[in-house]
């Protein structure tokens, strides 16, 4: 196991010292409609009332410089000017703190009602997108075959680096009482950073535009009140999500059954030619809050990394029934919420 283990720090720091271009890819959550903003900015606003969400993801736990992500937002409907506001916060570490990316946005989103039953929503995202490279926890191929040594690197790769660029995405959805879809482009403006710049551009990392697309549905197999979920109530949401960067292409196709208040998922992920993960994921609903726990279930050659564990915190502030109770009364559609799954 220490020997497999330092095969795999050997190969990340080869690819870290031989790779002149880095291909940077958005995190991957299994969780979607429990991180909305993250999947796609047009959700901002579809909770009407003010929501918190907190995701925290740690993949392949099982090897050293294992990948952690974490993010958080924050979104509400402002019912005077037909618009969303939020924030959207996120965090990835790689390779146990080598690599580092930030990112920190703002988001609004504008709400038309085209049709009886039918809201569209678009929404504008802009930010800073950072990143930064920590040299000084790189194990070298040295460090762990005590058969070389490369010791000519600038001193400035030792004392760590750090660069930072504006952002942008732009996404769009609508909805109706049992179907949602929408599509969102993350990354609208080249994104391009190098470490040691100047005219060697030693490590460059380039990200290309992430094109998401999304579809689901509500069908209602029980429920005692209407417009109102109360214990017992059966539901399922049958899902498909395609995203592709790149050269990564993934395509999600789910369903969670829900039993109010409880929440069962099951996913499955792949690109065009090989399954890539099967995804599980429960949740539970407590007045405000929602909690979900999903793990990613390895399909590839790629063993003993131990999947993925996810969790997921939202929080909906109450706030005025008066939308609720118009958009029940069928006179105002624009005021509903989006009726999604959240784990």
């Amino acid at each position: 196991m220490i020997l497999f283990k330092r095969q795999v720090a050997f190969i990340f720091t080869f690819l870290i010292l031989t790779s002149t271009a880095l291909v940077g890819q958005d995190a991957h959550y299994s969780q979607f409609y429990a991180n909305p903003v993250y999947l796609n900015p047009a959700f901002t606003g579809t909770a009407n009332c003010p929501r918190f969400t907190l995701n925290f993801r740690d993949q392949w736990p099982s090897i050293p410089g294992n990948f952690i992500n974490c993010s958080g937002s924050y979104d509400q409907y402002l019912n005077l000017i037909s618009s969303g506001i939020g924030v959207l916060f996120s965090a990835d570490i790689e390779g146990g703190g080598i690599l580092q990316t930030y990112q920190a946005n703002a988001i609004y989103s504008f709400r038309v009602q085209v049709a009886e039953k039918l809201n569209f929503q678009f929404a504008l995202q802009g930010g800073f997108m950072g990143a930064s490279l920590n040299w000084g926890k790189l194990e070298t191929a040295s460090d762990l075959l005590k058969t070389w040594a490369v010791n000519d690197f600038p001193q400035e790769m030792e004392n760590g680096l750090t660069k930072s660029q504006f952002d942008a995405a732009f996404g769009w959805m609508g909805y109706t009482p049992w179907l949602y879809f929408g599509m969102a482009i993350h990354h609208l403006l080249p994104i391009e950073k190098s470490f040691m710049g100047n005219s060697s551009n030693f490590i460059k990392s380039q990200w290309s535009p992430k094109w998401t697309a999304h579809l689901g549905g509500k069908i209602t197999f029980k429920q005692k009140i209407r417009d109102e979920e109360s214990f017992g109530d059966f539901f399922l949401y049958p899902n498909i999500i395609f995203i592709s960067q790149g050269n990564f292409h993934y395509l999600h196709e789910g369903a969670y059954f829900k039993i109010y208040p409880f929440t069962i998922g099951a996913w499955l992920r792949h690109n065009f030619k090989n399954l890539d993960a099967f995804i599980f994921s429960c949740g539970l609903e407590y007045k405000s809050f929602r909690f979900g726990y999903s793990y990613d279930f390895n399909l590839t050659e790629l063993e003993r990394t131990g999947g993925a564990h996810e969790v997921s915190i939202q929080y909906i502030i109450p706030c005025s029934n008066e939308l609720s109770k118009k958009a029940q009364q069928k006179k105002k559609f624009r005021n509903a919420t989006l009726d999604c799954p959240c784990y």
